[in-house]
């Protein structure tokens, strides 16, 4: 399947890693804010054609699928590009600003029958799978904390008044949207759409969250979910039953996850996957154009809407508030 790329940052590299595991995927284009840009991106990994917008990159016919990673606030305006115009589309996580965003992308897609899939990482990989069948070795769930925290290079940037884009809420941007995600889509992705949320966070005078908690509420147990740009910690994500705990390295990637019994204090390490992240993210794809299809099973069109819906209530209960939100 030949792909084109639309944006060059960082997370369109770690798409080509996943791409060169994956045979059927052939790069052979990509676009970027500039045509200087899409030119060093393209000499990096050997890309044939290069594009100053996404527009020339359509108009040439040379692309079968289209990997997005532009800024949050472009997404439905791309995403929605391609659709009308049949082409599938991976598109970078989250899938849009807001709610109504996303059920717009997903409403497009079935008006022309066209796949689209959000780029969540870990809802695709082997070890997140596994996980949903193991969470039943520790019986009953009591308590769910998911905490994912990184300092970020450009908070630098931004205490020095560099108002770098990553801190803009006019990008729909923020630590809810970068971070937060990951571990609401972790919580969605195994326990389903929550009773009730509550949320609150720390806003920067950029009016984009530097940091933020909220609380997903279930039946029988509430998940308290931690997230910051500004600090740095383990990274803590445990998921706590009767019988046992289960632990979780890395939850924007699930790179493994220890279970521990309780009463054995027995502990066993489960790491099922073996490629590059991205290459199950690829594959999912792939598998499902071939397929006809147009929506996947891990992250299906109702897991992005419900997490979505979540994101959208939690961001407006901690006064997070985009652009966007106001059309």
């Amino acid at each position: 399947m030949k792909f084109g790329i639309v944006g060059t940052n960082f997370v369109s590299d770690f798409f080509m890693d996943g791409a060169k595991q994956e045979s059927r995927c052939e790069v052979v284009a990509v676009s970027s804010l500039t045509l200087d840009l899409a030119k060093e991106f393209g000499e990096k990994h050997k890309i044939e054609y290069c594009f100053k917008s996404y527009q020339d990159m359509y108009e040439a016919n040379v692309i079968e699928a289209v990997y997005i990673a532009v800024p949050n606030a472009l997404h439905k305006e791309v995403a929605c590009y391609f659709l009308e115009r049949k082409i599938p589309v991976f598109l970078e996580k989250p899938m849009a600003s807001n709610y109504d965003e996303v059920v717009s992308i997903m409403n497009l897609a079935k008006e022309n029958n066209v796949y689209i899939q959000e780029g969540l990482i870990p809802l695709y990989n082997p070890n997140f799978i596994k996980l949903k069948e193991s969470i039943k070795a520790i019986g009953r769930i009591h308590q769910v904390v998911f905490n994912f925290s990184k300092y970020s290079s450009r908070y630098d940037a931004y205490l020095r008044n560099e108002n770098p884009t990553t801190f803009q809420a006019k990008l729909s941007n923020g630590a809810i949207m970068d971070l937060g995600v990951y571990i609401m889509a972790d919580c969605v992705g195994l326990f389903g759409k929550p009773n009730k949320v509550l949320s609150a966070c720390s806003l920067l005078d950029t009016k984009a969250d530097i940091s933020g908690s909220s609380i997903l509420i279930y039946d029988d147990f509430i998940a308290t979910l931690m997230y910051s740009k500004a600090s740095d910690t383990t990274n803590s994500c445990e998921i706590n039953g009767e019988d046992g705990s289960i632990f979780i390295n890395t939850p924007s990637m699930m790179r493994d996850f220890t279970i521990i019994n309780r009463k054995t204090s027995e502990k066993e390490v489960v790491n099922v996957g073996e490629k590059d992240m991205f290459y199950y993210e690829i594959k999912t794809m792939i598998d499902c154009v071939e397929q006809g299809v147009i929506e996947n099973t891990l992250c299906s069109h109702e897991t992005s809407l419900a997490i979505h819906s979540v994101l959208t209530e939690c961001r407006e209960q901690a006064g997070v508030v985009f652009p966007q939100d106001k059309k």
